[in-house]
């Protein structure tokens, strides 16, 4: 069975997915969507809270397993076809039942996928705080200025 973090990495990665189109397209989103008016409405910096969205996205690739964990189906049952909703959670099971070597690959291609996304969002986030670092010298600038003015 691959590890857990293959199957939360492919729904991290669909969620920064999902969290990179609607902040690329937020302006237009917020004009014309009445959710995301009343959620701009609320919160002017709300696309801050993306990296909710990207562990929200990735919970939803570990359901079967927290399922089978908790007991409430057998292993069988989560690998059926109507699992796959998860991420196509039971066809990587039975890939890997079917080549053991899969299960390494598997893992290494969850681990670069979180590595790249970690990184992706550590530099989203360096960049909006370089703009406010920016912003605020700018202001504070523009204030001493026109102050030595008047």
């Amino acid at each position: 069975m691959p590890e857990k973090h293959f199957y939360f990495s492919i729904g991290a990665a669909v969620g920064s997915g999902v969290s990179y189109l609607i902040g690329k397209n937020r302006h237009k989103l917020q004009s014309q969507v009445n959710i995301f008016k009343a959620i701009n409405n609320k919160s002017r910096h709300w696309f801050l809270y993306f990296p909710i969205l990207i562990f929200v996205f990735g919970i939803w690739g570990l359901i079967p397993d927290i399922i089978h964990a908790s007991g409430l189906l057998s292993k069988e049952i989560t690998r059926g076809g109507l699992f796959d909703i998860f991420f196509f959670h039971s066809f990587f099971e039975q890939l890997e039942d079917t080549n053991k070597e899969l299960d390494q690959i598997f893992n290494w291609i969850g681990q670069a996928i979180l590595v790249s996304m970690s990184l992706g969002v550590m530099v989203f986030y360096i960049k909006i705080v370089k703009k406010i670092i920016k912003r605020h010298e700018n202001n504070k600038l523009n204030e001493s200025s026109h102050t030595e003015n008047s």
